[in-house]
């Protein structure tokens, strides 16, 4: 029996599956301020790929500098187009411009310069400008579901995973810790016997056992 599952069937009874208290979201409290902002403010994210442009011509400029996707009117090369139904570009640093610091949400389905398949779920990709060049910070195999507003100069991320033989839906929070993204601690769970949000008391070590999967089956990368 797979160990994360048999674990979570057991501390079943102690996820919370009635409402939330509405200081909370995703599991998440809201409640600190500083320097003018909430700290804590949570924005929910539901990307659906359905527009048909790009908000600012930088974000096209950006994916053509990434060389991960077809321009636009370039020689076809099997790889996905860069258009705005397959990839959507978001901020995530308070002190940088999209230009140098960004999410880059790759629908599934989508083929990569370089890769012969389709990504068989969302990616999210963290990239940041460092001397000059844009760089890969973190990888998730999962969607964006949230931003939080944080303490440092970087918002915190949730991140909605799904792991096949769980038959799981994992809520995770990541937080910034000055140069990359950091797994914090899952939020909720939507199935292998969870439903809703994770109680505190026994968060730390579902986070453990949550963590571990994410690892096994590659969702980090």
């Amino acid at each position: 029996m797979n160990s994360m599952k048999y674990y979570l069937g057991i501390i079943a009874i102690l996820l919370i599956t009635s409402c939330q208290d509405e200081q909370e979201v995703n599991g998440i409290d809201k409640n600190d301020t500083a320097n003018n902002v909430t700290i804590g403010e949570i924005k929910h994210y539901e990307i659906l790929f359905d527009e048909t442009e790009f908000p600012d011509d930088s974000h096209q400029t950006l994916l053509n500098e990434l060389n991960i996707c077809d321009s636009i009117g370039a020689t076809p090369s099997g790889c996905s187009p860069c258009i705005a139904e397959n990839f959507k570009l978001l901020m995530y640093k308070n002190d940088k411009t999209i230009n140098d610091a960004f999410l880059l949400q790759v629908k599934a389905l989508t083929i990569l310069k370089g890769q012969k398949r389709q990504l068989p779920m969302r990616h999210l990709i963290i990239f940041e400008r460092e001397n000059g060049v844009l760089v890969k910070v973190n990888g998730f195999r999962g969607k964006l579901i949230a931003t939080r507003e944080s303490d440092t100069e970087a918002k915190d991320l949730i991140v909605r995973f799904y792991v096949p033989e769980d038959k799981a839906f994992l809520n995770c929070l990541f937080v910034w810790t000055g140069a990359k993204y950091r797994f914090q601690s899952v939020e909720a769970i939507d199935g292998a016997g969870g439903q809703g949000a994770v109680k505190a008391e026994v968060k730390e070590e579902v986070s453990k056992e949550v963590y571990q999967s994410l690892i096994k089956n590659s969702l980090l990368f």
